[in-house]
């Protein structure tokens, strides 16, 4: 079953949101703002914003905090870079440094982030987008003053080219108060442009600037890719605005008979649901379905979260999170340390006194050559015994502590929900297996991908799910 999506996206006219499963929309709505909240994409009062979001949370009824947020793409920068082939450990460190070079904007004003795209061998494609710490910030900031948690991030231009069904097309989305334009060609965005305009004027007043930065973009990439250039072929897909309003298509294409459209929606259109309008809120929405699923679209190549690591939520400190069977085992694996521990020391000076005795007799009756050899054995093996006792005693106290650690983080990560709770958790070497019981198929679909993001764990695999108790029953096989 597909997971449910919520999208939210903000810019200078007005917030947007879409609650989508799978393809399926199953909320939408939209509040316009006042000008001056928003500017070029950065939220400018804070307060005043978070407030329209909560109104929109409690009239469309949206129970979830979880969002997948968009920013606007103004200001922001996109580049492919390639380097040799490197070992993982000091890749990121030379996209940054790579980073600071071509960009020419100091890496403190910016948020990365990058992807590895499929190239040849010996060399390293990275597709890299950057985006103004301050829109960034402000967004993320306002979000939290609405209650929200988003957990996705993505950008606007980036989000559009998702929804294209086409791995080489020319896509246009005009809103009120800004435009962006993408150039995409086997599935990588080549060249993004996105700029504000003056919300009071009509469309058609806008249409030089929108068609200016179109001819701009295209000679920009037809004059680095001469081997393979954007021929007239290659359809212009238009979303926003510009969807409605066909008489202004052919001020765009000038007197090339370039093929224009309005964007296709890849997901489903239930009556009432204007897709032109929310084809953002559509690829932020789209970043959760694999491509390995037959509802994925399958022509973008860039999928990273752009979501900056300082916002990404660290696992919650274990004394937060315990509940009383976790207490009740980690007392029992304390009490097994203590037994083993004192066992160990009661053993310890009787073997002591058993060497010290058989030495004693070796020495008082003069025992003979073969005797001596026999009585040695004995020593061997009972200082064996004895060094076996304090590896065990070592083993269990790193044992304990490795798993201490991954209790931690197995409940760090459990939904706030009263009925949401874990019923076992099992350790058996490189492998833990975790059952319990949750409230819904979503809240196990998120402990699962939350457990991952950790790193602790190689793989996490949802095994078995099973109704119970009006609840949904679990079980997860955890690999180290």
């Amino acid at each position: 079953m597909a997971r449910e999506a919520t999208t939210i996206y903000i810019d200078n006219s007005a917030i947007w949101v879409l609650v989508a499963r799978g393809k399926q929309p199953r909320k939408w709505a939209s509040t316009p703002l006042e000008a001056g909240l928003v500017m070029d994409g950065v939220v400018r009062d804070q307060d005043a914003v978070a407030s329209k979001v909560k109104e929109l949370w409690r009239s469309q009824k949206i129970s979830t905090r979880r969002v997948i947020a968009g920013i606007s793409g103004i200001n922001c920068l996109y580049r492919l870079i390639t380097l040799p082939e490197l070992p993982k450990n000091i890749l990121p460190e030379a996209v940054r440094r790579e980073a600071a070079r071509v960009l020419g904007v100091p890496l403190e004003q910016l948020y990365l982030s990058w992807q590895i795209l499929p190239t040849l061998r010996g060399e390293t494609l990275v597709y890299l987008a950057a985006s103004p710490r301050n829109s960034v910030d402000a967004l993320i900031s306002t979000l939290r003053k609405a209650g929200l948690n988003p957990y996705l991030m993505d950008l606007k231009p980036l989000a559009l080219a998702r929804t294209a069904t086409e791995s080489r097309a020319i896509i246009i989305d005009v809103q009120p108060a800004g435009f962006d334009i993408v150039v995409l060609t086997e599935g990588i965005p080549q060249v993004v442009r996105s700029l504000p305009l003056p919300s009071e004027s009509p469309l058609k007043e806008k249409i030089s600037v929108i068609k200016e930065e179109l001819d701009r973009a295209i000679t920009f990439y037809n004059s680095s890719h001469m081997d393979k250039p954007i021929e007239a072929a290659v359809p212009l897909l238009v979303s926003g605005e510009l969807a409605e309003q066909q008489d202004v298509w052919k001020l765009l294409t000038g007197r090339l008979e370039r093929p224009t459209q309005a964007l296709p929606s890849p997901m489903e259109t239930p009556e009432g649901f204007p897709p032109s309008q929310y084809m953002t809120n559509i690829g932020l929405a789209l970043k959760q379905v694999l491509v390995s699923k037959k509802e994925a679209v399958a022509y973008l190549l860039v999928n990273f979260n752009a979501l900056p690591e300082v916002y990404i939520p660290k696992p919650r400190p274990i004394s937060e999170v315990l509940f009383v069977p976790v207490i009740i085992a980690g007392i029992a694996l304390v009490t097994l340390g203590v037994f083993a521990n004192i066992t160990a020391l009661e053993h310890t000076p009787y073997l002591r006194a058993e060497l010290a005795n058989i030495n004693q007799m070796t020495i008082s009756k003069h025992v003979q050559a073969k005797d001596v050899i026999a009585l040695s054995k004995q020593v061997s093996s009972l200082e064996a015994t004895a060094a076996a006792f304090a590896t065990t005693l070592d083993n269990f106290t790193s044992g304990r502590d490795e798993i201490n650690d991954d209790l931690g983080q197995i409940n760090s990560f459990l939904p706030g929900a009263r009925e949401d709770r874990l019923l076992s958790v099992t350790h058996s070497g490189d492998t833990l297996t975790v059952k319990g019981l949750f409230s819904d198929e979503d809240a196990v679909f998120r402990y699962a991908e939350d457990l991952r993001a950790t790193g602790r764990f190689t793989l996490v695999v949802i095994t078995e799910m099973h109704t119970e108790e009006h609840r949904l029953g679990f079980t997860l096989t955890l690999t180290k």
